[in-house]
């Protein structure tokens, strides 16, 4: 299998990741680890990691034709959970700690937080539909959702704010809050493992309860990570890589152990694996954080445009692949190259999608402050 020469990236991200990095000396901690800067730094990172995995799975998934797979960016085909994972965190934790400074964070709730979510895939959405429709691709019902399937994270964060809505700001006793929104998250699970068509629509929304629950206890949380922290990182590391490979291995190992095989099962043995292994790799993150503190102009770019970068990059994924959308299908504009395929998906991604987050910031009715987290 050669890997080369898009294996540069596995290098390249990295140096991404830590170009301008500072590390806390022994016995110090980056006291700003949850603040809006260092946290949007992390996820303006995460957002080009999870356009990794949306091209992996275009160029080189086991569930594509085998005459159409090109090795290389394997390593990214089944992380992209990983780092949505991370996203709800902050996500769970900026809306808690937002919440708390004042009543104006519920005034013009769902125009000025939840009208932009909604809003955001539209314009792809078309896109998608024109596509297809020119090149009469036939799409399976529901339409809203197949005709631009990577749009379920754009349902889940909709359905997180609706109930953070309710339970925060209609639920005065502090110590129901946290209850029932985990119990919204539950609904929505039990909901999404009826009627989606996979484990990445409910593998992470717990996340989002865990960032509200440490932004609750932020300082409990870190005093305890602190003590015992080389045997903290070690544990959350390991659990992350056993999960993430246990996740897609049930048909093998169920051969080889002879247990009795299903489909229920092997869902089941993928969900439970992927829900710890989000939960791990979100806990090292934050352990990685409390002792690195990331920061670049790139990726402080990236990370204040990221709900417009996810929206907009699946478009340039599917465009530029072998086949737009369907596993076999005459291509638009196939970029066989793989690093010129990652380029140009990153090339024409980046501005739209800035483009696109200054139209959503007129919407908004304000421009984008600066806030701490």
């Amino acid at each position: 299998m050669n890997f080369a020469p898009v294996s540069v990236f596995y290098i390249l991200l990295p140096v991404l990741l830590f170009w301008g990095a500072k590390v806390s000396k022994k016995k110090e901690w980056n006291e700003e680890i949850f603040s809006f800067d260092h946290t949007k730094a992390f996820l303006g990172f995460a957002a080009i990691a999870i356009m990794f995995h949306h091209m992996s799975q275009r160029l080189c998934a086991p569930w594509l034709p085998q005459d159409k797979v090109v090795h290389g960016l394997d390593g990214y085909v089944y992380v992209g959970y990983l780092y949505v994972s991370v996203f709800l965190f902050c996500s769970g934790y900026g809306m808690y700690t937002a919440s708390r400074k004042g009543d104006s964070f519920f005034k013009g709730y769902f125009v000025r937080r939840m009208l932009p979510i909604a809003l955001a895939p539209v314009p792809v959405w078309f896109a998608f539909f024109a596509v297809e429709r020119i090149r009469k691709i036939k799409i399976d019902p529901p339409i809203l959702i197949n005709t631009y399937d990577y749009t379920w994270y754009i349902y889940a964060m909709l359905w997180l704010y609706l109930i953070f809505f309710l339970v925060f700001h209609l639920v005065k006793k502090e110590k129901l809050q946290v209850p029932l929104l985990w119990a919204g998250v539950l609904l929505y699970d039990v909901l999404a493992y009826f009627f989606s068509p996979g484990t990445w629509w409910y593998n992470t929304p717990h996340i989002f309860v865990l960032g509200v629950m440490v932004a609750r206890n932020k300082d409990r949380v870190l005093a305890r990570l602190k003590k015992g922290y080389a045997g903290w990182i070690a544990l959350s590391f390991i659990v992350t890589e056993i999960t993430t490979s246990l996740a897609e291995s049930y048909w093998p190992l169920s051969t080889v152990l002879h247990w009795k095989q299903s489909n229920a099962a092997a869902e089941l043995f993928q969900l439970t694996n992927q829900l710890v292994g989000a939960t791990f790799f979100t806990l090292f993150v934050i352990l990685m954080g409390m002792k690195i503190r990331v920061g670049n102009p790139v990726i402080r770019f990236l990370g204040t445009f990221t709900l417009e970068l996810y929206v907009v990059h699946p478009f340039f994924v599917q465009l530029f692949a072998y086949s737009f959308v369907l596993h076999r299908g005459k291509p638009v504009f196939h970029i066989q190259n793989q690093i010129l395929y990652v380029l140009a998906v990153i090339a024409l991604s980046v501005p739209i999608a800035y483009g696109w987050h200054l139209v959503l910031d007129l919407l908004r009715g304000r421009k984008k402050k600066k806030e701490k987290a």
